[in-house]
């Protein structure tokens, strides 16, 4: 991951969040187990491309793809974490 870009606390506990919400719900023992690592990957500071494009997809995943007043801060933060995970990923 570019050392220029990376994800704040706080972004990460949003990513942890999807994270968590998403894992129940995944029947595929191999998928878990690659949300596993990001999970750690995030926490130890060594996200690479794999990892990033997990993360796309799960931000992408949860978007609802409205926006309306009682979300708007929220979708906002969300549209924004997954623009930076898409910048990061093309540096890497």
């Amino acid at each position: 991951m570019s050392e220029r870009m990376r994800y704040t606390d706080e972004e990460i506990a949003v990513i942890d969040g999807v994270i968590g919400f998403l894992y129940p719900r995944m029947q595929d023992e191999s998928l878990r187990s690659s949300y596993r690592s990001v999970h750690e990957h995030l926490h130890s500071g060594s996200v690479d491309a794999a990892d990033l494009r997990r993360i796309g997809n799960a931000l992408a995943f949860t978007d609802p793809g409205q926006c309306t007043s009682f979300h708007k801060e929220s979708y906002r933060d969300m549209t924004v974490l997954r623009l930076k995970t898409e910048a990061m990923l093309r540096t890497v």
